[in-house]
């Protein structure tokens, strides 16, 4: 345990002082004695403190503030306050203080205070070292993976990036040297390409033993195989992409999982065949559970004609549907904005209105 005292009576660090150094069934090392906060901040800013001992009422600032500003900036700092004034125990417990000792302060008092602290800087410690125990990718749009403590990984090159995602997505079985050549160095000479290889393949083993994987990624003759656990929202998509029936809440999580497409960020040649299956795969579900489910809440149903939309923005049939939603509504203000902007879409493609939207929409403006 690293230890400071703050304590503006020097007669008060004495007696806390020798009282901790009889304490050796703990290891205890003192760091620092400060009769003013100022001095004790100064020096918490340069050194690592486990534990503060502190003063309420000092001259020059008092206790309760000084851990409020400790607490924000160093919120593993365990605070245990000394004072001979108990009506500020409340107060000190609503920040979370470790514990409050009352001036005299007894031998037994002081050991189940620092019982207490070694309890949680264990608590800690253990805790640092028990880390998820997997890393997670992150496909739908933007392509990132968080480490096992959660953290952002920086690719060395985006070769790199591409050989471990591609290596990653065929995780199920080893994959051969000539297969990721072909698959990632195309237009290149096969010496060029197997050198390219080769170097990706010793910068990727490097990046996964940084992070704490040195055997996460294996070579059984010319096949090279990845050994990690990774989680992922295109593991979780393709969960419910999978189910039989969904209810509102799996189309919900449907549609909170699917940000964009797959790899959108990336243009690999090589995803674009997964990336059109799951796309397909959305929109049919999504498809089938609004015209399958009357009973759909109308906030869902939005949602799933927004999203739909989204992935298909020239098709018809969402179009009228969307525009049957504001109609339903009654909003002619809506219906004439959503039909402006049908207008301007298909204008896009130099289409026109499709003439059964157009009819519904103007026997709908023309009613009182």
């Amino acid at each position: 345990m690293n230890i400071i005292i703050v304590d503006d009576e020097k007669l008060a660090i004495d007696v806390l002082s020798m009282l901790l150094k009889r304490q050796v069934q703990f290891d205890i090392h003192i760091k620092g004695a400060f009769t003013n906060a100022t001095d004790a901040l100064l020096f918490l800013a340069k050194e690592p403190i486990d534990i503060m001992f502190l003063d309420i009422e000092m001259v020059d600032m008092h206790g309760l503030q000084v851990a409020k500003q400790l607490l924000k900036r160093q919120p593993s700092l365990q605070i245990i306050f000394v004072t001979a004034h108990a009506q500020f125990a409340v107060d000190a417990f609503e920040i979370e203080a470790t514990d409050y000792l009352l001036k005299p302060v007894p031998e037994k008092r002081l050991i189940k205070a620092l019982t207490k602290s070694q309890k949680k800087l264990d608590d800690a410690a253990m805790h640092q070292k028990i880390k998820a125990p997997y890393m997670y990718a992150h496909t739908l749009g933007s392509f990132y993976l968080l480490d096992t403590s959660q953290q952002v990984i920086k690719w060395r090159t985006k070769k790199v990036r591409e050989l471990f995602i591609y290596l990653w997505i065929h995780q199920q079985k080893p994959v051969l040297n000539a297969v990721l050549i072909e698959e990632l160095w195309p237009e290149l000479e096969l010496k060029k390409a197997v050198q390219n290889l080769h170097t990706s393949i010793y910068q990727l083993r490097k990046l996964l033993k940084e992070n704490g994987c040195p055997d996460g990624l294996q070579l059984m003759n010319t096949h090279y195989q990845l050994k990690l656990e990774i989680r992922s929202d295109y593991e979780v998509l393709n969960q419910l992409l999978r189910q039989d029936k969904h209810t509102d809440e799996s189309i919900q999580q449907l549609l909170d999982c699917y940000e964009d497409d797959f790899l959108a960020d990336a243009e690999y040649p090589w995803a674009i065949q997964i990336q059109t299956h799951l796309k397909e795969k959305v929109i049919q579900t999504l498809q089938q559970y609004i015209t399958n489910n009357g009973s759909v809440n109308a906030g869902l149903y939005y949602s799933c004609l927004q999203k739909l939309l989204d992935l298909d923005e020239y098709n018809e049939y969402y179009m009228g549907l969307l525009l049957e939603v504001f109609i339903q509504q009654d909003n002619k203000q809506k219906c004439t904005e959503y039909f402006k902007s049908i207008e301007a879409k298909l204008a896009e493609i130099e289409m026109p209105v499709p003439a059964k939207i157009q009819a519904r929409f103007k026997d709908y403006m023309l009613k009182p």
